[in-house]
């Protein structure tokens, strides 16, 4: 059967395409670009697109460094990437939400050949048009970060009018989605962040923002229903002394034992409930960020766009931290 006969016929495509391997785990310099062949695509069920931007995450540094691989173990070489915008080019024969042509997002699995590349194949089950007013590079930007804080705070957390929340790294991917959706959700926000980006983070709206090297968090706030840790290690310790009792300590997974290792006793000590929070493959969560995103009250916040071609710099740039907003790797013609 030719391809043809099944799937939605779209513009002609290359055999090959540029795409960045993961040859081995370590830094850096373990990403080599190269060109593949176009990734195999379902005839059903799934969508082939154009990767227009890909963002990049933290995650995937823990990924490249073979931390997670009990957890997601990679057949090597492997391409990262779990956050895309593109380009429908092709879809399955019993796909009916998506067209050719349509521009899209979405988070994708990461086990799978990723977003690191010129085309990827996803089930269209986790992908949806992207915002109107949003580029590709911006729309690459949102998925992971605002997922995993939207999954926190909202869906674990349960925040709004009137809530007292922290947000930690509140300059970062995650960070400074979750400060916007806090207050989109009517909540009173303090932000932790450094000096450096104090005027940043108070724009996103801040109640409250907290230069970390200024001041320890006890000496700045107290009485917080809520907190979003995105750092780990002693930080997250320091959490426990703002919460009230009956508030959840929400910690972005992170690999580290520090807090761990603590937790039960800090939880029985401040009579508090602590839970992980890592990325959320949901797209029913894209769907609620929409109208905020179309609506400017969550905008998108972007540090640099990289060519693929420099991907080994882009994550040395994951690896030392301090972000103000995302890394998102350009494949191309933006929109």
């Amino acid at each position: 059967m030719s391809e043809g006969d099944w799937m939605n016929q779209g513009p002609e495509l290359p055999q090959t395409m540029r795409a960045a391997l993961l040859t081995g785990y370590g830094g850096p310099d373990m990403l080599k670009t190269a060109d593949v062949p176009l990734p195999v695509h379902a005839p059903h069920n799934e969508v082939l697109i154009e990767v227009r931007a890909a963002g990049l995450n933290p995650f995937e540094t823990k990924l490249r460094r073979g931390w997670l691989e009990p957890l997601f173990p990679l057949a090597l070489p492997h391409v990262l990437g779990t956050d895309v915008s593109g380009v429908v080019v092709r879809k399955g024969f019993d796909v009916s939400e998506l067209e050719v042509g349509d521009e899209v997002y979405g988070l994708l699995d990461p086990m799978k050949q990723g977003t690191y590349a010129g085309y990827v194949a996803a089930p269209s089950y986790l992908v949806r048009r992207k915002p109107a007013n949003l580029s590709f590079a911006e729309a690459a930007a949102v998925p992971m970060a605002a997922c995993t804080a939207w999954h926190g705070l909202v869906n674990i957390a349960g925040i709004g009018p009137g809530s007292r929340v922290l947000v930690q790294a509140a300059s970062g991917g995650v960070g400074a989605f979750a400060v916007q959706i806090a207050k989109a959700h009517g909540a009173w926000v303090a932000a932790t962040c450094s000096a450096a980006n104090r005027d940043f983070v108070a724009g996103l709206e801040a109640d409250l923002v907290i230069d970390y090297a200024a001041q320890t968090l006890s000496e700045a706030l107290g009485d917080c229903d809520v907190v979003l840790n995105c750092i780990g290690g002693e930080t997250a310790l320091e959490c426990y002394k703002v919460l009230k009792p009956g508030g959840r300590l929400l910690i972005v997974l992170r690999g580290d034992m520090v807090e761990l290792k603590a937790r039960h006793a800090m939880m029985a000590q401040y009579g508090v409930t602590t839970s992980e929070i890592a990325f959320s493959a949901q797209p029913e969560i894209l769907d609620r960020l929409r109208p905020l995103i179309e609506s400017g009250q969550i905008r998108v916040e972007i540090e640099a766009r990289i060519p693929l071609e420099e991907v080994a710099a882009a994550h040395a740039r994951l690896d030392a931290g301090g972000r103000r907003g995302k890394l998102v790797l350009d494949m191309g013609a933006d929109g």
